[in-house]
């Protein structure tokens, strides 16, 4: 769809949208950054407020569009309540929109706990420097040897611009809230979600390409029968050839998971080597180093890079153990019991929506109620 209804937008940040609505608005996200991107500005400006003089000047611009939202402001904030009476309105509101919040700087950080929308990534470069990516307004990062590092969309590519004498690494890190992409000399594509780590070449050298992983990250790995991909993490290396996968290594989880989409990849992992055929996930249990081979809906692992969650018999501290890194809350739960409670989504559920939201679904299948507090989510039994 290129377009969403208003009245959709305007719920989502009520946090009163219903499965279907809900549904509509992760399909529209994902399919674009554009989309995401506007969402994002949207929900940065409805938290904070703008100066009249700076008011004034976009409204130069943009009068019919921020006519409507000066009728919401209450005391110079920007109201949710955007609301219009046909969806030719809303196009063409969403489109001005668009143009409006991606060609104006955002106002700050936004809540994490509300959105988990605004992230703290950083990137350390070869000589030990660190930029935080957040703050950056160029499109290029200036100051690196033998390559041409572009920067746009939450995405760093690289493209080698000269021979290298010796390795040199980046080191990419998000912190929890956090997302980022990036693009790696060889075209091979890396999603890195939310505390995670990847250390990588600024261009690959030798007979194969090296990459680190602490965290979770979805690969995208550009074909090369000469040179061989690996991924190394702390407990997992995996041998790629061209390849789509996730794998899922936080240091502080106790499995670590490789689910693959398409291709093949040999896994080392506990002194042996596995084969690992699409739509198949290994998992390695670090207390009783133990390895298991399984058939696995690769969606379930794989749906946060395209802006949704998507569950099936999901043991609830495992979902939590998830929004909690995305949303930037710490999890308390009043009656250990809830831990093993299942939950199967019924549909796609926004990545990008209200964290409260996402949980009143849990609450409306469950015995468990959660209260937010600054940053405390604390999980009862009903």
């Amino acid at each position: 769809m290129d377009s969403i209804d208003w009245i959709i937008i305007n719920k989502s940040l009520d946090g009163s949208l219903n499965d279907q609505e809900s549904e509509i608005l992760s399909e529209w996200l994902a399919e674009s950054a554009e989309h995401h991107a506007l969402y994002q500005k949207i929900k940065a400006y409805d938290s904070y407020s703008l100066s009249d003089e700076k008011f004034e000047q976009w409204r130069s611009e943009y009068t019919d569009v921020l006519s409507q939202l000066k009728q919401h402001r209450n005391r110079r904030f920007i109201r949710r309540k955007i609301l219009v009476s046909t969806s030719v309105a809303a196009v063409f509101a969403l489109v001005a929109l668009f143009t409006l919040f991606l060609n104006h700087p955002e106002p700050g950080s936004v809540n994490l706990n509300e959105s988990g929308e605004h992230s703290k990534v950083q990137l350390q470069l070869a000589n030990g420097n660190w930029l935080d990516l957040d703050t950056i307004k160029e499109n290029r990062l200036t100051g690196m040897n033998h390559v041409n590092v572009s920067f746009s969309d939450k995405t760093l590519t690289y493209q080698r611009a000269d021979s290298l004498r010796q390795m040199e690494y980046n080191i990419l890190k998000t912190e929890r809230g956090g997302e980022w992409n990036v693009t790696l000399e060889d075209g091979t594509r890396v999603y890195l979600n939310s505390s995670s780590t990847l250390k990588y070449p600024v261009s690959f050298a030798g007979e194969s390409r090296q990459v680190f992983l602490e965290g979770e990250a979805y690969f995208e790995v550009t074909h090369n029968p000469n040179k061989p991909f690996i991924v190394k993490t702390n407990d997992m290396n995996i041998l790629v050839r061209g390849t789509s996968f996730n794998i899922n290594a936080y240091p502080d989880y106790k499995i670590v998971r490789t689910t693959l989409v398409n291709g093949k990849i040999d896994v080392e992992c506990s002194g042996n080597t596995h084969t690992i055929l699409p739509g198949q996930q290994i998992v390695f249990e670090k207390e009783t180093r133990s390895v298991k081979i399984q058939e696995v809906d690769t969606e379930l692992y794989t749906s946060w890079k395209n802006g949704f969650y998507k569950f099936n018999e999901t043991r609830l501290e495992d979902i939590l153990a998830m929004l909690s890194l995305w949303y930037d809350v710490d999890v308390i739960y009043a009656d250990e019991s809830v831990k093993d409670l299942c939950f199967t989504s019924s549909g796609k559920m926004a990545r990008y929506d209200n964290l409260m939201n996402l949980l009143k679904k849990f609450e409306y299948t469950n015995n468990v109620t959660f209260e937010l507090n600054g940053k405390k989510l604390t999980v009862r039994k009903k």
